[in-house]
């Protein structure tokens, strides 16, 4: 009897143990699927197959769209890497104060012209406590003070006159999102500054690195798309939707890849089987006439605000009367012609009056002195090419003349301020603002040179910049009083504006069924859906 009370007690023990183990079980055995009776190898894998069905990444959508190739890198606030192409992928990738004159309420909780201010004027941005890039790090003060520094202290930069008269950035408050700009002199147009903010933390806190920073990519995002992958060599670049968008209406598509094609059969082919969405590219010599018969596909032509066109160095030893000759020998139509490979959809600036007789001041100056130098980006097929047919066409009008061909940046920044090249062939962008205009009349800084690639400086057209800088002058005399004196004193000869072809086909939808009523291209790719069969994948194709 005895022995079995002790059996009974030992078993209830045992039971008790049990229900304990039940009730806060621990990490079940490690069990080798090899060593598991068959039966029970069979059962988990019928529970796992679920399991993987379940847990598969769905397909993401994707569009290919061509383009041109990329030429430089990817930083819009550059004249050497200056492109529609950088320009649409800043717009997509990167924040601005202000977007059309409106205070992009997405970054900024508020952009206010302080009432008082010890400087000429001060203005007060609140950023959006969400506001952040793609790696997580919010958006402060620091991204505003890099770009002031980058544009201020690197030649060659894209309407930089308003940074120019900042004389310092504060910043403060909760996480550095409060940023006081302080003035040396008043900025009517301010809202056009601080566009395109860069990753300051992924930078160097001085911007001595700004010229070379976006050299291969965007590091890291603040817009609707991020960069993923630049790969040169395939000449695409790759944008993947930005997950940490914090704002209303992310990408509807969640890769989008610019492609550069290069013909116009090419072009055709890939619109033909669905493998381009979309097209902005500048046309070819039958671009247009051949896409026009694409069925079910929309084209327009479109012209930019880039002009190709001839600088002229007031600074190189180039008198007025030599400068006024260059200008006479220089035929538009041809260079434009030479320049974009075409003879058809050109957008030509007004024809120079010709020279009558031969050249008298210039054949003298290169006989006393050196030939001219025409200076143009090696990168630039556009510019090379017109640089060395008008090297030829003064050639045959008796005026020595050399091509020197390198990069933008080795020009604006040695070249010119040195006197080294007499004239420069290149793009030049047409922002429309006050900024860029007073920049242009604006003395360069230690010879360097940014929308003033001309050099000319004298103390009225230093006034005017500032006028033009502070509002007393309005932008359409603004305008046509720039222009005056560049014509004046011939410091820039325009040849051909830059026309794009944008084409549609019928896989993509974008903000109206109508391509004529689009405001933007690629700019614009957030807002486009996907419709009806998806384009083929462009690793599928020969």
């Amino acid at each position: 009897m005895q022995g079995r009370l002790t059996a009974l007690l030992a078993t209830c023990g045992a039971l008790i143990l049990l229900a304990g183990c039940a009730a806060n079980p621990g990490p079940p055995p490690l069990v080798d699927p090899a060593e598991a009776p068959e039966h029970e190898q069979h059962e988990d894998a019928e529970q796992d197959q679920p399991r993987q069905r379940n847990t598969k990444a769905p397909e993401r959508s994707q569009v290919t769209v061509g383009t041109d190739g990329l030429r430089g890198g990817l930083n819009p606030h550059l004249q050497s890497d200056e492109s529609a192409m950088v320009r649409s992928i800043a717009n997509l990738v990167l924040p601005s104060a202000f977007l059309d004159g409106e205070r992009n309420d997405e970054l900024l909780k508020a952009a206010t012209r302080l009432p008082s201010s010890r400087y000429a004027m001060t203005v007060r941005y609140v950023i959006a406590p969400e506001a952040q890039w793609s790696d997580g790090t919010p958006i402060t003060g620091a991204d505003f003070v890099y770009l002031w520094r980058g544009m201020t202290q690197t030649a060659g930069t894209i309407d930089s006159a308003g940074y120019d008269a900042v004389v310092g950035v504060r910043v403060t408050g909760a996480g550095g999102k409060v940023v006081d700009v302080d003035f040396a002199q008043p900025v009517r147009t301010w809202q056009t500054l601080f566009s395109h903010l860069l990753p300051s933390h992924l930078m160097n806190p001085d911007a001595t690195d700004f010229r070379a920073a976006l050299r291969d990519t965007i590091p890291a995002s603040a817009g609707r798309y991020m960069v993923r992958e630049v790969d040169r060599g395939r000449g695409t670049v790759t944008l993947h939707r930005n997950d940490r968008f914090w704002g209303a209406s992310p990408a509807n598509i969640d890769i989008v890849t610019l492609q550069a094609v290069r013909t116009t059969t090419q072009v055709a082919d890939q619109l033909r089987v669905g493998q381009l969405g979309f097209v902005d590219k500048a046309p070819e010599e039958t671009s247009s006439r051949v896409l026009a018969l694409l069925p079910a596909t929309q084209t327009r032509l479109v012209t930019s605000p880039r002009t190709l066109g001839v600088h002229i160095s007031a600074t190189s030893g180039l008198t007025h009367a030599m400068r006024e000759e260059l200008r006479m020998l220089i035929d538009v139509p041809l260079l434009a012609a030479i320049g974009t490979g075409r003879s058809t959809d050109l957008a030509l600036a007004p024809e120079t009056p010709h020279l009558a007789g031969e050249p008298v001041e210039l054949p003298q100056y290169v006989a006393a002195h050196r030939p001219l130098r025409i200076g143009a980006d090696a990168s630039d097929p556009a510019a090379a090419a017109a640089a060395r047919s008008l090297a030829d066409i003064l050639q045959q009008r008796g005026v020595r003349a050399n091509v020197v061909t390198t990069d933008t940046d080795a020009l604006l920044s040695r070249s010119l301020p040195e006197g080294n090249i007499d004239l420069l062939v290149g793009w030049r962008f047409d922002a429309g603002t006050a900024t860029q205009l007073a920049g242009r009349l604006t003395c360069p800084a230690d010879g360097a040179r940014d929308e003033n690639i001309a050099g000319l400086c004298t103390q009225e057209n230093q006034a005017l910049a500032g006028r033009i800088l502070a509002g007393t002058i309005g932008i359409g005399e603004a305008r046509q009083r720039v222009a005056d004196i560049e014509s004046r004193e011939v410091l820039w000869v325009p040849i051909v504006r830059e026309t794009r072809i944008l084409a549609l086909g019928t896989a993509l939808q974008g903000p109206s069924p109508d391509l004529q009523r689009w405001n933007e291209g690629i700019s614009g790719a957030a807002s486009w859906r996907l419709v009806g069969p998806h384009p083929a994948d462009p690793d599928d194709a020969e």
